[in-house]
């Protein structure tokens, strides 16, 4: 557990020194004119940058913990050099600084930016310590929270899941790697010299796989052409070739140098007959050699060439011995080369189809996470049903396409219709992790928008903002929230056509790698997907997120608790269903779905937290636990 591993004094320590990596690189970035141009349009010094950034982040994530400890305050307090939101330790935190911070959070990290910029052109990896120093930042803060929960990794996942995007030398493998060391190690270290190691070691495999497909490639070329060995005394060279018939590897100008050589007598004959190094050399020499001089005649040990040296030495038996011997030896020589190179061939095959099976199980178990990920969420059983069925129809069509059959054109493209807090943003998430899976994206990210992020005041502005946003989501998800707010009929001259337009016209260009998801009520989607005669035709697949039920609320709130370490007593539950009984169907419409649980599950903590002050040392089970005082002014 962190606890253990560091004090709250420590974790101070920590904090301050990588924030002090954080203040070198901006020196850096300033030094070398990269915040030049950012100083004349910001107003504002790196640093200054710097600062209100760390504190928006520190502050989104003392939100996600729940309850903002006195600790948090101080650390966020004295972690910068400056104090731009105006935090005070003993003072609470407002809503204004809280939604100050989050719209810093969700702007683009300059700073990370203008790093990639000077990584490139240096060569370096700035971007990555950056990064990584960042983040250790946040977890000392996240350790003074008594470890990471839930909500902390959660929240961790999601930021670095944003943020690695501007690190373009890293895979995705990568990131998932980096990212779950940086989680669960409960070390605050600098992490990205170990992801460099695990690198080189991937590398080093990369090139084994390499040479094998290679080596195997070499078996498989034609056996026509003939194969040329260099030999030497101290060294012989193999190379690997295709399985041939014996008989056409049969040198018949390697008898004749055999048996007609002037400078060889008796006993020099005798002698090379035991010299394995000999044998070898005279094996592996072939008509196409200096040694041949050009020679070119038949060399089948049967062909006519063979038969007049047979007669030729038909009265001495010893040279007819000494030939048959020369012979035998080329054939079981051949015989061993060939053996050798069935052998490697097998080996390589092997590894291969080990490595193919092991990357399809992966796939498969990660597939089976994700839908149990899925299945696990409340409610939903259509939605459940209608996911299953679009990866089984993909599972399906990646068979026909591996077989050479013919295949439908398919579009990925989804409508997410229902009202808000139904979980289409989080089917979504899920959704671009499985296409990623199934090989239908490349990176399964989703990047999340909606008008204010594709249309802009002014002529000739959304479709470089359209541009922008669906750079940023290629190879993943892009989900646009409340997509109909695109098209105002109502409004002559809205930019928002202008956003549709540029979209339908940028999902043709990247249908193969990048899936759009559009959202929003029913009703007013139909109507959208109406407004231009490229949507529809676009979007073939629409999935209902139906409201839930009081019954599915409640169970919503339950697992809420459970994430969060707490019990909530059956009464205290009635008394909840109470408040949702006593609710009309319009308040309930009104009332957001899994967004408006949350809320009232909110407001039973705090009124727990209210309770339990009042009691001068609350037990462990106190403090677990929301009882039924707790469900007042929901």
């Amino acid at each position: 557990m962190a606890d253990l591993l560091y004090s709250k004094e420590e974790l101070f320590e920590l904090g301050q020194s990588n924030y002090d990596k954080l203040v070198s690189y901006c020196e850096t970035l300033d030094s070398n004119g990269f915040w030049d141009r950012a100083r004349e349009v910001m107003q504002k010094s790196s640093t200054e940058v710097l600062d209100i950034y760390v504190q928006s982040v520190l502050m989104n994530l003392a939100v996600q913990c729940g309850n903002i400890l006195e600790s948090q305050k101080k650390y966020m307090c004295i972690i910068t050099q400056t104090n731009p939101l105006g935090i005070s330790e003993d003072e609470e935190i407002t809503e204004d600084t809280i939604s100050d911070s989050r719209r810093m959070y969700e702007l683009p990290p300059i700073l990370l930016q203008l790093c990639g910029l000077y990584d490139k052109e240096k060569s370096e990896d700035m971007t990555e310590m950056f990064l990584d120093a960042l983040l250790n930042v946040l977890l000392c803060m996240a350790y003074l929270n008594d470890g990471k929960s839930q909500r902390v990794n959660e929240f961790i996942q999601e930021y670095y899941d944003k943020i690695s995007n501007f690190i373009t030398t890293r895979t995705q493998s990568d990131n998932e790697i980096y990212i779950n060391k940086k989680l669960k190690s409960g070390r605050i270290e600098c992490d990205v010299e170990w992801l460099h190691e695990e690198q080189k070691k991937k590398a080093v495999v990369r090139e084994n796989i390499t040479l094998a497909v290679s080596n195997s490639a070499k078996l498989k070329s034609s056996s026509k052409e003939r194969v040329k060995k260099k030999v030497k005394k101290e060294n012989i060279k193999k190379e690997v070739i295709k399985e041939k018939d014996i008989k056409e590897n049969y040198d018949v100008e390697d008898e004749r140098k055999y048996l007609n050589d002037e400078d060889t007598n008796e006993k020099d004959i005798n002698e090379n007959h035991d010299s394995e190094k000999s044998e070898e050399i005279k094996i592996n020499k072939h008509p196409g050699s200096e040694d041949a001089k050009g020679i070119d005649i038949n060399k089948h040990p049967d062909s006519k060439a063979t038969k007049e040296i047979n007669v030729k030495y038909a009265g001495d038996e010893e040279k007819q011995r000494k030939l048959e011997e020369f012979r035998q030896r080329t054939i079981e020589h051949q015989k061993r080369e060939e053996e050798q190179a069935r052998e490697q061939f097998q080996i390589v095959k092997k590894r291969l189809k080990d490595r193919e099976r092991a990357e399809r199980e992966e796939h498969e178990r990660r597939i089976k996470e994700l839908m149990d990920e899925l299945n696990s969420l409340v409610g939903l059983k259509e939605v459940k049903e209608e996911v299953q069925s679009l990866i089984n129809l993909i599972k399906i069509r990646k068979l026909r396409e591996k077989m050479d059959m013919p295949t439908m054109e398919m579009t990925y493209h989804m409508v997410f219709t229902g009202s808000p807090g139904t979980g289409k943003t989080t089917v979504a998430r899920i959704v671009g992790k499985i296409y990623k899976e199934l090989g239908i994206l490349s990176d399964g990210k989703m990047i999340e928008t909606d008008r204010s992020g594709l249309v802009a005041g002014y002529v000739g502005q959304t479709a470089i903002k359209v541009h922008e946003i669906v750079e940023e989501a290629i190879g993943g998800v892009l989900f646009i929230d409340e997509a109909y707010s695109l098209v105002n009929p109502n409004v002559p001259n809205d930019f928002g056509t202008e956003a549709v337009d540029t979209l339908v016209k940028l999902m043709e260009d990247h249908r193969d790698n990048l899936v759009i998801i559009v959202a929003g009520y029913t009703e007013e989607m139909k109507t959208f997907l109406k407004s231009n005669s490229g949507l529809i035709s676009r979007f073939n697949k629409f999935i209902d997120f139906p409201d839930y039920s009081r019954e599915e609320l409640v169970d919503i709130m339950d697992k809420m608790a459970e994430k969060t370490g707490l019990t909530i007593e059956s009464d205290a539950r009635s008394k909840v269903m109470d408040v949702l009984n006593s609710m009309s169907d319009n308040e309930l419409n009104n009332f957001g779905n899994a967004r408006g649980i949350r809320n009232l599950f909110e407001k039973l903590v705090t009124n727990q937290a209210n309770r339990l002050v009042t009691i001068k040392e609350p037990t462990r089970e106190q403090l677990m636990t929301i009882v039924a005082d707790d469900v007042c002014n929901v």
